[in-house]
């Protein structure tokens, strides 16, 4: 497999698991803690929604967990007897079941929740269903069935009018047969599915995929044109959504295009640009491919010491990573440096070295085909299983809910005209609740803004009487006494007091509003702190900022300041750190802070209750933003702020 054609793999892996369980990353740890609290006081199939959204909220960060949750509400809708229900915790018990990598009892799950769904004619559940059968059946090689259930969902969404979602799945469609090696459906199925997608408005995020996806398959047909013009187009949209590591993919088809054209500057442009986004995105697959790419390119300019430094690192990320072939690129690219440079004894030491990598490697692929055979054959038992299986339960499942619709038609007619009062006067309570909880949260957040800009104001302005006042008037007073001390020199004690009154006025009024702040912005304002603040024996400190050239709305900039002066006043009193690491960095959406430092860690006591605290996260909350407090990686504690640019903090 080339370096190329491993590099996609993995993309195109990721892909499938992004499509069909994206959804799973949306919330946060608030959602999961307010699901936890409410879970107690749940009934039900009430209990079996809430239990299958904290099993939704915990597959990708601990899907372990997630399963005791989803066994939990599987047990409990079997046991109301409820076919809705049966199939929904069966579909959210097959995505953790997937996570942990239990694909076939994935599959059963799904396939489960597929049969209900089709009794209750639920045709976007049926989409759904199908799409994670697919998905399962990739990750154990079964490409032929993938095919199936990805067409019987594009097909729904087709149906249904749903140009993303169809899009989506024949994007799945177009891998599988790039997978399978049909480069000719993948291609008819890329096109079309790029051509759906120019119909429809507010698409960039499934166009850009879409015009990835193309042309890597455009590579494999040697289109060097078409692989060019798909390329820039994808690349131009993917660079707009700030999605770096398929920047660096689409930027090392370019390269690759490029070379092939004896194109080898912007060969070398390209390629590097994919490995800055590899190192940015912190990918060690990309960043061992894409410097073999430029070390390759380097060679062919005779820029030797840089192309052997890239492939010893290639070379030792591919090793430390376990990426055989990637450390076989490389180690033979730097045979061939050798061998150009005139080294003949290192390269035919490294020449033994590259055999056994081959033939190791080979030993591997051989190991492997064996395995997907078997993993094969098992899977094609199974579902004969399956099927027979599958036909008794469809049987029965039909009987019970014909019975149940009969029951149910007999109930409905007695408490509809009570449940529909009751809904409408539960919802017309809930929406007077809802109205006075905003009104009363907007005025206590006007009230806190006004409270906080009337403080900063205030500060200002005694800090601006402090100096220009008080300040002068002791400056003033020192220059006197020093004109008497000449003449009487026990006045020097005197001096030295007012000298160093005014030194302590004049902090002050820095510390209450510094002018940087005002006249210079937040780094060099930030800067100035930090060095008053940390410049001390015992503690080291280091501050990098990105991004942050342009000035920043006033309360923006005072607001971020006064965070970050109450958070290095907490380090020095609380934390015992010997190494501060601040950080502020600007991009398209956020204004991020980050203060990092080894400490003995944050008191949970602090970390809500503390004066200054609550002051920090009122002030977060006024810019809508967020703070985080959390362990660092070998203890102290990391401090992130996220403020947005934009929904009002913008000039």
């Amino acid at each position: 497999m080339t370096a190329h054609a491993q590099l996609c793999a993995v993309r195109m892996r990721t892909l499938f698991l992004v499509l069909v369980l994206l959804p799973l990353c949306a919330r946060s740890q608030t959602a999961l803690d307010s699901l936890l609290r409410v879970l107690p006081g749940k009934h039900g199939a009430d209990r079996v929604k809430t239990l299958g959204d904290v099993q939704w909220e915990l597959a990708f960060s601990d899907p372990e967990r997630a399963l005791i949750y989803g066994l939990d509400a599987m047990k409990l809708a079997e046991g109301l007897k409820d076919s809705a229900v049966i199939a929904q915790a069966a579909n959210d018990l097959s995505i953790t079941e997937f996570r942990l990598g239990h694909f076939q009892r994935s599959i059963e799950l799904s396939r489960r929740a597929l049969r209900i769904r089709s009794v209750l004619l639920d045709t976007l559940g049926v989409a759904a269903s199908h799409n994670k059968i697919g998905a399962a059946f990739i990750e154990i090689n079964a490409y032929d069935s993938a095919l199936a259930h990805n067409y019987a969902a594009a097909r729904i969404y087709e149906q249904r009018g749903d140009v993303l979602h169809a899009a989506q799945v024949r994007g799945n469609l177009s891998r599988l047969y790039s997978m399978l090696g049909n480069t000719t459906m993948a291609l008819k199925v890329s096109r079309e599915t790029v051509a759906m997608l120019e119909s429809t408005a507010d698409n960039d995020y499934a166009m850009a995929n879409a015009l990835g996806q193309l042309a890597n398959i455009l590579v494999d047909t040697k289109d060097w044109d078409g692989t060019e013009a798909t390329s820039l187009r994808a690349l131009a949209l993917f660079e707009e959504l700030d999605m770096k590591g398929e920047v660096g993919t689409v930027a090392n088809i370019l390269g690759l295009v490029s070379r092939n054209r004896g194109d080898d500057a912007a060969a070398l442009r390209y390629y590097r640009q994919a490995l800055q986004m590899a190192v940015e995105t912190d990918d060690p697959i990309g960043q061992a491919t894409f410097m073999t790419n430029v070390a390759n390119v380097l060679v062919v300019q005779s820029e030797l010491a840089e192309a052997e430094q890239l492939y010893r690192d290639g070379m030792a990320i591919s090793e430390r990573e376990g990426y055989l072939d990637q450390r076989i690129a490389n180690l033979a690219g730097l045979v061939a440096l050798l061998e150009k440079r005139g080294d003949v004894k290192e390269a035919f030491r490294l020449s033994k070295e590259l055999v056994a990598l081959k033939d190791s490697a080979h030993n591997a692929e051989r190991i492997e085909a064996v395995s997907e055979l078997q993993v094969k054959y098992e899977t094609e038992r199974t579902e004969k299983e399956l099927a027979q299986e599958r036909e008794r339960t469809v049987q029965q499942e039909a009987e019970i809910d014909r019975r149940r619709v009969l029951q149910g038609l007999l109930v409905i007619g007695i408490v509809m005209v009570a449940l529909l009062a009751f809904l409408f006067l539960s919802r017309q309570r809930a929406r007077a609740t809802a109205q006075l909880n905003a009104t009363v949260i907007a005025e206590r957040e006007q009230g806190l803004k006004a409270l906080v800009e009337s403080t900063d104001a205030e500060r200002k302005r005694i800090a601006a009487e402090l100096h220009d006042g008080v300040g002068q008037q002791l400056s003033g007073l020192k220059f006197r006494l020093e004109g008497a001390a000449t003449e009487r020199p026990e006045l020097m004690e005197l001096v030295s007091i007012a000298d160093d009154a005014s030194r302590e006025v004049r902090g002050i009024a820095h510390q209450m509003m510094p002018r940087a702040l005002g006249d210079l912005g937040l780094v060099p304002a930030l800067t100035d702190m930090l060095h008053k603040a940390l410049a001390r024996p015992g503690i080291t400190y280091s501050f990098e900022h990105f991004g942050v050239e342009a000035r920043l709305p006033q309360a923006v900039e005072v607001g971020v300041y006064r965070i970050a002066q109450e958070l290095i006043t907490n380090v020095i009193k609380h934390a015992q750190a010997r190494n501060v690491q601040v950080q502020l960095l600007k991009n398209k959406a956020h204004l991020v802070l980050i203060v990092e430092d080894d400490g003995i860690g944050i008191d949970p006591a602090r970390k809500e209750g503390g004066l200054g605290m609550r002051s920090v996260n009122d002030r977060a909350r006024l810019l809508h933003g967020t703070i985080d407090l959390s362990a660092g990686a070998t203890g102290g504690t990391v401090c992130t702020l996220r403020v947005p640019t934009t929904n009002g903090n913008h000039n």
